[in-house]
C-alpha cells in the first residue's frame, strides 16, 4: 500500500526560492566588494601616513642638523673672538692667539661655515698699512657695503631718534669701555628706517653667525648687558666714535 505522495511546489513557490537564492548571492557578493574596496582604502590611507611621517621625520632631521650645525659654530666663533684682536699684532701670545683663530677658522669652512674664515681675511686687510694710510674720512663714508643684504649688526644700545647729542654720548663710552677691555673695536651709530631710532653698533656689519657671537661675546665682557644681533634693514650709517663732547656747559662754569 503506498504513501500519500509529497505536494509538489508550485511554480511561484519555486520562483520565489530562486529570487532568494540570487538576491543572497548578490548581497553577498555587494558586501565582499565593499570590504574589499575599504581594504584597499585602508591600506592606501596607511602608506599615505607613513609616507608624511616620513618625510615630517627628514624635516625635523634637517631642522636638527642645522639648528646643531649653527650651534657649533656659534661656540666656535665665541671661544676664538677674545683672539681676534690679536691677529694684527706680534710676539708669543699673539702667535698663539692667531694659531687658535686659524685653526677655528679651517674647522668651520671645512663643514661649509666661512663666516669667520672671512672675518679674519676683513681683519687683516683693514690692518694693512696701504688700507690704514687712506683718509679716515673715506672709512666713516656711508658706505654701500652697509647695505649688504645679508649682513648683520651687533647693537649695544638704541636710542630715541631725537637726541642724536644723547646717542653720540653712549657711543663714547661704550668706546671707552671696549678700550679698557683691551679691544679697539669701531663703535658706530645708525638711524633705523621704519621706527627714526638711533642704535649704537659695535663693529662693521658681518654675516649672522658672527654677529651673534660677537653679541654674546659683549654680553660676557659687561660691554652691554642686553647686546644682540639684527640684520642691517638699509640703516643711515650717522657716524662712527669718537664724536666731540659738548664742553659748553663745563666753559659756562
Amino acid at each position: 500500500m503506498k504513501g500519500p505522495a509529497e505536494p509538489k511546489p508550485s511554480s511561484f513557490e519555486a520562483v520565489f526560492a530562486a529570487y532568494v537564492v540570487v538576491a543572497t548571492f548578490v548581497l553577498g557578493y555587494g558586501y565582499w566588494r565593499l570590504a574589499t574596496r575599504q581594504n584597499e582604502q585602508d591600506v592606501k590611507i596607511e602608506q599615505l601616513r607613513q609616507e608624511q611621517q616620513a618625510a615630517l621625520s627628514r624635516l625635523r632631521q634637517e631642522a636638527d642638523d642645522k639648528r646643531a650645525a649653527d650651534d657649533f659654530e656659534i661656540q666656535v666663533i665665541s671661544l676664538a673672538s677674545p683672539h681676534l684682536w690679536k691677529l694684527t699684532q706680534s710676539g708669543r701670545e699673539a702667535a698663539t692667539s692667531q694659531r687658535i683663530v686659524a685653526a677655528a677658522a679651517g674647522l668651520l669652512s671645512s663643514k661649509g661655515r666661512p663666516a669667520l674664515a672671512q672675518m679674519v681675511e676683513k681683519i687683516r686687510a683693514e690692518s694693512d698699512p696701504i688700507a690704514r694710510s687712506e683718509p679716515r674720512a673715506a672709512v666713516e663714508e656711508p658706505a654701500a657695503s652697509i647695505a649688504a643684504p645679508s649682513a648683520w649688526l651687533v647693537l649695544l644700545a638704541t636710542l630715541p631718534g631725537v637726541d642724536l647729542k644723547l646717542a653720540e654720548g653712549v657711543a663714547n663710552e661704550k668706546l671707552r669701555a671696549a678700550k679698557d677691555l683691551g679691544t679697539a673695536p669701531v663703535v658706530s651709530i645708525y638711524k633705523t628706517r621704519l621706527k627714526g631710532r638711533y642704535v649704537v653698533v659695535l663693529g662693521q656689519p658681518a654675516a649672522r653667525s658672527a654677529a651673534l657671537a660677537a653679541a654674546a661675546e659683549a654680553r660676557r665682557r659687561n660691554l652691554s648687558a642686553d647686546a644682540f644681533a639684527e640684520p642691517d634693514d638699509g640703516w643711515e650709517l650717522i657716524g662712527t666714535a669718537p664724536f666731540p663732547t659738548d664742553i659748553r656747559s663745563a666753559s659756562s662754569h
